[in-house]
């Protein structure tokens, strides 16, 4: 945690909020996630919600995203089955060959406060990856009641799954996917 805070002081806008995610907010992001789901996690920081993610002893792929070189060695040695990958999503996303059908991307990253150019090039990437198969979700969380970005493609929609008011700011966990 102490890492965190002094990566907000640093530079606030790469970090959402000065506390890790609650265990209530990590239930919640977790709770529609199969064991039998490829996940990959953007933005897993200190692992608050990623030691919430189903079990994947059916050898079903977990993949974290950390740009921070400090976290990404600590979620390396915490997760030891998940590979881990250091460096921007939507650069780093690509050393992945194939991504399955049923995919579910769990999200971190704080969209509201970020910079334009990161914001844009991790929608695209994200919405890309959901736009390739009906199989695939987002989870993300805010700290507003609106859907934390537009999607680059237009047959993917928000859905508000939950309310978590035991964190820290409060959150709201959104499911993005394909129109069906």
């Amino acid at each position: 945690m102490l890492h965190l805070f002094r990566r907000f002081l640093a530079d606030p806008k790469s970090i959402g909020a000065i506390t890790p995610s609650s265990p209530s907010l990590a239930r919640a992001m977790t709770a529609r996630i199969d064991n039998e789901s490829t996940v990959l996690e953007i933005g897993a920081g200190s692992g608050a919600i990623t030691r919430y993610i189903p079990n994947r002893s059916n050898g079903a792929p977990l993949v974290l995203f950390e740009q921070d070189q400090q976290l990404a060695r600590q979620l390396r040695y915490q997760f030891g089955e998940a590979w881990v990958l250091e460096g921007f999503f939507h650069d780093t996303v690509k050393q992945l060959e194939e991504l399955p059908e049923n995919l579910i991307i769990v999200s971190s990253i704080p969209f509201k406060s970020i910079s334009d150019e990161l914001h844009s090039n991790t929608v695209h990437a994200i919405c890309d990856i959901l736009h390739a198969s009906p199989g695939r979700k987002l989870i993300q969380y805010t700290y507003f009641n609106s859907p934390p970005f537009t999607p680059s493609h237009g047959n993917l929609y928000w859905k508000k799954t939950a309310n978590v008011w035991a964190n820290l700011p409060p959150a709201t966990v959104w499911e993005l996917r394909m129109n069906r």
